[in-house]
């Protein structure tokens, strides 16, 4: 005989619903189970093959490492649909991924060695994200290395004071040919601030601000020998002499000093440029379970303290300075007046940032 199952009362359809929902939610907050593999796109130099081999030994995933030169190409990869479980935007282009919904909140529950994050580059504006502003919200990105850009001099070539150098170094017709600078819109804010723009005025008049700046843009490309594009680069037309002089993200500087005294690390008299590399987890990532545990294992201060030692760079991790092996803990010390003259990019939204970026392909290809 079989069994009549009596209808569920109203009462049990309502509680059985409010346990779906929770059960889901629950679910929608956890970074769930590791897969096997996980794939990240990450800086040059933040990645050296001792934290490979050893978060791969630790946790049995696989990494696959894919190298970026510009936040463009990880904004692009996702918006087309392309798939990462792990990306570093820059702290000044985190809104660009908030509004078109490409990142995923953090479970910071998940994320123990959170806690060794240096305080003040914790809770920052842009790491927060309500859905409409940030600020607010759900934590989305947490910063890990911090540098500088500035100038490098090869002060065997270059017999010149350094005392108040600036940007305008760059532009000295006595060192055409011997003077490089990024091949990006950083070269852009290096016009505008020798030329007391504020880089705000994008904000108010882009295409106003970019006509002013453009006579300064074109005659910094009539006086580099080219605009480099890798810090690899870099550092091979420096080490060869092609170069003596050029801008530089403290990193890079840092391991040619190490290697060679004659190259000196210089902030501008108008301030170098200030910035933050964060981890964030894409929302269309097939692995978040294995993304917050990379994070996690990054965080590690003997991990952290790898990366300043091969990569050259400082990361938001307390103590990783002081255990890195094989550095000049000099060259990571900054002065009070240096660190308050640094210039910190704004958060512009994307008409801008596509505005400018244009602005740059136009100009630095142009005959």
């Amino acid at each position: 005989m079989s069994r009549i199952i009596p209808p569920l009362s109203r009462t049990a359809i309502i509680i059985t619903a409010m346990v779906i929902v929770i059960l889901v939610s629950l679910a929608g907050c956890s970074p769930g189970k590791a897969g096997d593999e996980l794939t990240v796109y990450v800086w040059e130099g933040y990645l050296p093959q001792p934290i490979i081999d050893m978060f791969e030994s630790e946790t049995g995933m696989k990494l696959n490492v894919n190298l970026i030169s510009d936040n463009a190409a990880i904004f692009t990869l996702l918006k087309g649909g392309g798939k990462a479980d792990i990306v570093m935007p820059t702290q000044n282009q985190v809104n660009r991924f908030y509004d078109e919904n490409l990142a995923m909140a953090l479970d910071l529950d998940s994320i123990e060695n959170y806690k060794n994050v240096i305080d003040s580059f914790k809770n920052q504006a842009w790491s927060m994200w309500d859905g409409n502003n940030m600020g607010s919200g759900d934590t989305y990105v947490i910063p890990y290395v911090f540098g500088t850009s500035g100038i490098v001099v090869n002060t065997d070539k270059y017999e010149g004071s350094l005392d108040g150098m600036g940007w305008e170094i760059l532009f000295d017709p006595l060192l055409k040919g011997k003077v490089s600078s990024r091949n990006s819109a950083e070269s852009i804010m290096i016009c505008l601030d020798l030329m007391g723009i504020p880089r705000e005025n994008l904000l108010n008049d882009t295409e106003g601000t970019l006509d002013r700046v453009r006579d300064k843009v074109l005659e910094l490309k009539g006086n580099v020998r080219k605009f480099y594009g890798t810090g690899a680069e870099l550092l091979d037309m420096l080490g060869n002499e092609e170069v003596w002089i050029s801008h530089i993200w403290d990193g890079g500087a840092r391991k040619l000093a190490s290697a060679d005294d004659k190259f000196v690390y210089v902030l501008p008299s108008t301030g170098g440029f200030g910035w933050t590399d964060t981890f964030m987890i894409p929302g269309t990532a097939d692995n978040p379970g294995g993304a917050h545990m990379f994070i996690d294992f990054m965080l590690k201060p003997e991990v952290a303290a790898i990366v300043v030692s091969e990569g050259g760079y400082s990361t938001t991790v307390k103590g990783s300075i002081d255990l890195a092996e094989g550095i000049d803990k000099d060259l990571y010390t900054y002065g009070d007046d240096e660190i308050a003259n640094l210039v910190w990019q704004a958060n512009f939204p994307e008409d801008v940032v596509a505005a400018y970026n244009n602005f740059w392909e136009e100009l630095s290809t142009v005959n």
